[in-house]
């Protein structure tokens, strides 16, 4: 009889497994076979305003023939997905099904951190993330906005850290604009003073201050960092010595230099 208890031991095994692959397996089919009777979408706006609602996802993909609800539950995620990133407002999209039969759609919307005027007089947003953004009269955001001589023109979902290359030379780059409103954005003290960024028709850039529109002048802003931070001394130093209302352009063009033309 013992010689027989590693067989049966084996065969409980062999049972067990081929009951735990016969369940998955009606488990995948009652799921594929399941029909989509809710669907869900979830935009994070990451906490600032919006510019594509839930509402707007539903109507988009219904009249594009992609709404999943109705369909099967194995239905082509990447058909939705790629449609809605067709979308400039919407930075990354997921669609998945649940065992329940429930469509989760989360859309990760794009945050503007600056709007842009170009030289041919287009409006849009340059998004957090690089990716360029179209306005809507729908939806506003409170950022900082750049105009003057910008060469570059608006295409949707174009990112200006890729292409930063394929301006001319000489010429002031959506790339850097995107990196002078990431760097004002991220410091409180700059957010704060600074409205505007102009690209003067020398191809130089002037930020506009609060302070009595006060002119800041960047030049070609290589070394903006450097600039911002005699900026903030200036600022936090200079004011106990001078009346600051006094200056209308503070130059900071050249190296280890800041020379202020007065009113």
């Amino acid at each position: 009889m013992k010689k027989f208890k590693p067989i049966l031991h084996l065969l409980l095994i062999l049972l067990f497994f081929g009951g735990v692959v016969w369940t998955l397996r009606f488990a995948h089919r009652q799921h594929s076979e399941r029909i989509s009777d809710q669907v869900r979408v979830f935009v994070d706006t990451q906490n600032g305003a919006t510019f594509i609602t839930e509402e707007e996802i539903i109507k988009k993909l219904s009249e594009a023939k992609l709404h999943p609800e109705g369909q099967i539950a194995s239905l082509n995620t990447h058909a939705i997905e790629s449609f809605l990133l067709q979308n400039s407002a919407i930075q990354n999209v997921n669609v998945f099904t649940q065992i329940s039969g429930e469509v989760d759609i989360r859309v990760l919307q794009r945050q503007p951190i600056v709007r842009v005027e170009n030289a041919q007089r287009q409006h849009f947003f340059i998004g957090s993330d690089g990716g360029l953004m179209a306005t809507t009269p729908n939806h506003s955001a409170r950022v900082i906005v750049a105009n003057g001589n910008i060469s570059e023109s608006f295409y949707p979902n174009k990112n200006v850290v890729e292409s930063a290359l394929d301006v001319p030379p000489g010429r002031v780059t959506l790339h850097k604009i995107y990196q002078l409103a990431t760097y004002i954005r991220n410091d409180e003290f700059l957010n704060a003073l600074i409205s505007q960024i102009y690209v003067n028709s020398r191809n130089e850039i002037e930020l506009v201050s609060n302070v009595r529109n006060q002119i800041i002048l960047l030049g070609r802003a290589e070394n903006f960092e450097d600039q911002f931070r005699r900026l903030h001394h200036f600022y936090h130093h200079a004011i106990r010595k001078v009346d600051i209302n006094q200056y209308r352009i503070i130059n900071l063009k050249f190296d280890n230099q800041l020379i202020g033309t007065r009113i």
